[in-house]
């Protein structure tokens, strides 16, 4: 009789100390002691905003983020997290929106406090966001007129996606971040973000009733509200080769080229060209072919990389950050600022070489041992837990499970022969989009249309067989299609 009566009170205390738990709660191990990580990932992003108000969703998140609440200011928050060592970043991108948080255990409440206050009463006080929306508005600029490289990349994935929803970057237009008001950033707020489109990833040692509170917590918030879903037709992949030359009146251009791919990390076609990207160069790395070619041989530049999809350098590191994933991918190649009269050599080099790899792909040898490489490489890609979360999200977002063994697995099952075929017959010369940003951009469009040839400068002599391959490099034919001129004030102007 007292066992029976002990059972039924346990499970009576159990069940009043549990909840099930929703589809959108994911919790991972830690191996990190006392540390808590968090990525709350909403299903909206710039996808959703048009050239008028590109930028909203950036300037929303971050001002739920770093401004002012119903019962704390923004000094009052700052200052909170300061004196606990509590990080916080937002990742605003084109289909999803992630909030992250990493603080020690001991802090969870005071955290939750505050966390909760923002996620429910932001207070979009417009003094407040002016600050920010002022900010944004001038790193843009100060990125079109002085970082060259960078713009290049940006208008490379314009190009790519003009009239398509893509083309509207999740950094925003600088025009816009003047014309946003209070009430804007309320509505896309209660309109684009609730318990309905988000899920959240938490690791560290929370105990049972912490996950429960922050469940309720979520479960709150706007629970009436449906966020649209995003629905994105696929872009124009035939639009011929582009060029698009931005004159800067520097001594130096940066080249970005790229062109759709059919593929993204949901499809076992995707990873031959993972690979492919590889062997041609990873980012910020010595071993890939490019960086071969442009730098150790000929001495040219910094750096030369190529990418199967969209890629966005996470801080300071050579991997990419999670929290940009995207059904239409696209690949491309960035040659980074060289001097400009290298420019039409470099360039030549880069589509010779390309063609060449149409033809024949990798041999197997490259193949086999770039497999190897990727496989070991990947394994570094989350270099914290939140990272780590913030990695299988995505997998998720491509209907994948747990990274990087997914991903392992898929480079795994490739077939030599068969992955070779699908790299040869992605590599689309036809449809390219071309970007140099740099000065001369009048002598390097006749050297285009004309074919004139253009021999390297080097500043230091080079061995006999570099010269020999330069020799036909230099008359390489570029492929015939539309040029088109621009300024970087034209695209600060940009409406």
């Amino acid at each position: 009789m007292k066992k029976s009566t002990l059972f039924i009170l346990f499970i009576i205390i159990f069940a009043g100390c549990s909840r099930d738990i929703p589809g959108w709660f994911h919790e991972y191990p830690h191996d990190h002691g006392d540390i808590v990580s968090i990525s709350l990932r909403y299903e909206t992003g710039s996808a959703l905003e048009n050239h008028s108000n590109n930028g909203i969703n950036r300037l929303t998140v971050n001002t739920v983020l770093n401004t002012s609440s119903q019962n704390y200011s923004k000094d009052e928050i700052h200052r909170g997290l300061m004196n606990m060592a509590i990080s916080e970043a937002v990742i605003p991108d084109v289909y999803v929106s992630t909030f992250i948080f990493r603080f020690h255990h001991d802090h969870f409440n005071a955290w939750f406090s505050l966390f909760a206050d923002r996620l429910k009463h932001p207070l979009f006080l417009q003094d407040e966001m002016d600050v920010l929306a002022g900010d944004y508005k001038n790193d843009l600029e100060q990125r079109i007129l002085f970082r060259s490289e960078d713009l290049s990349r940006d208008i490379l994935i314009r190009t790519l996606f003009k009239d398509h929803p893509y083309e509207s970057l999740p950094a925003g237009n600088p025009a816009a971040f003047s014309k946003f008001t209070s009430d804007d950033l309320k509505q896309w707020w209660k309109s684009h973000f609730s318990v309905n489109n988000l899920e959240i990833a938490v690791s560290g040692p929370l105990s049972q009733e912490e996950k429960t509170k922050l469940m309720e917590l979520i479960d709150s918030f706007n629970p009436y509200v449906y966020p649209d879903n995003i629905k994105i037709t696929e872009p124009d992949q035939s639009e011929g080769v582009r060029y698009v030359l931005v004159d800067n009146s520097d001594g130096v251009s940066a080249l970005s080229l790229g062109w759709h791919i059919p593929y993204n990390r949901s499809d076992p076609e995707f990873y031959p060209l993972w690979i492919f990207a590889s062997w041609l160069g990873e980012h910020r790395t010595f071993y890939g072919h490019l960086m071969k070619e442009l730098r150790v041989k000929r001495g040219f530049n910094y750096g030369d990389y190529a990418y199967a999809e969209h890629f966005v350098q996470n801080s300071y590191s050579v991997f990419p950050h999670p929290g940009h994933p995207l059904n239409y991918q696209y690949f491309s190649v960035w040659v980074r600022p060289l001097n400009n009269q290298n420019l039409p050599f470099a360039l030549r080099l880069v589509l010779h070489d390309l063609e060449q790899l149409k033809k024949t792909g990798l041999d197997s040898v490259s193949f086999e041992g770039t497999r190897t490489f990727l496989k070991s490489y990947i394994n570094l890609y989350a270099g914290s837990q939140a990272d780590f979360m913030g990695f299988n999200q995505d997998a998720r977002f491509y209907g994948l499970k747990n990274f990087p063994e997914s991903t392992l697995k898929m480079l795994d099952s490739l077939d030599f022969e068969t992955a070779n075929e699908i790299i040869k017959n992605s590599i689309d010369i036809e449809n390219l989009a071309i970007v140099v940003v740099g000065g001369e951009t009048d002598s390097l469009m006749k050297i285009i249309r004309s074919g004139a040839r253009t021999d390297p400068v080097y500043k230091s002599s080079v061995p006999r067989d570099v010269r020999d391959r330069d020799k036909i490099i230099s008359v390489y034919p570029f492929p015939e299609g539309k040029v088109e001129t621009f300024s970087p004030s034209d695209f600060i102007m940009h409406k």
